[in-house]
């Protein structure tokens, strides 16, 4: 079922159809940089255990429109606190996105929506997103969007940022 759509991509829940490119491009090692990549059995565990039980919030499938391919996991998940507990009216923003996909301006479009739905439909006052410090189109996508940085760390052997951005209107359900 399409969740969401833009001019080029199409975000809608995963299906069984998806584990072959998911395991592409979970295969390449400069799509995981800096972690390893995982045995093929774990990537189709994942998907089964992770990716394809329907959410109420979490990342979506994203097919690229023009293609009609599966190619990668957009979307906002709930914001946790440090004790994991939900934090009402926020959420954490990602995309994920083939490496044969970078550089086309897919990130921005995708993030770009996931904000708009986020603030507009689902009345969140806050999103997060983190990124790993060396990817510099990511941290780009959100400074372009209007993402400020507010911290910076390491941790699990990479260093990372972390980004928010507030509902402009403040209203929750503007």
């Amino acid at each position: 079922m399409t969740k969401l759509e833009t001019e080029r991509l199409l975000f809608r829940d995963h299906e069984l159809a998806d584990l072959e490119p998911f395991c592409e491009m979970e295969s390449d090692p400069a799509y995981r940089f800096p972690q390893a990549v995982h045995p093929r059995i774990e990537l189709e565990r994942s998907f089964r255990e992770g990716w394809l039980p329907v959410k109420a919030m979490g990342l979506l499938a994203t097919v690229y429109k023009p293609e009609g391919r599966y190619i990668g996991r957009c979307g906002l998940y709930p914001n946790r606190d440090e004790d994991g507990e939900l934090i009402p009216g926020e959420a954490q923003l990602a995309y994920y996105l083939a490496r044969p996909y970078w550089g086309r301006g897919l990130a921005s479009e995708a993030a770009d929506a996931f904000v708009a739905y986020g603030f507009n439909v689902l009345g969140l006052q806050r999103i997060e997103a983190g990124t790993n410090v060396l990817n510099a189109a990511s941290n780009r996508v959100l400074e372009k969007l209007g993402f400020r940085r507010i911290r910076s760390g390491e941790g699990g052997g990479s260093a990372w940022h972390l980004y928010e951005l507030r509902n402009p209107t403040g209203d929750p359900q503007a």
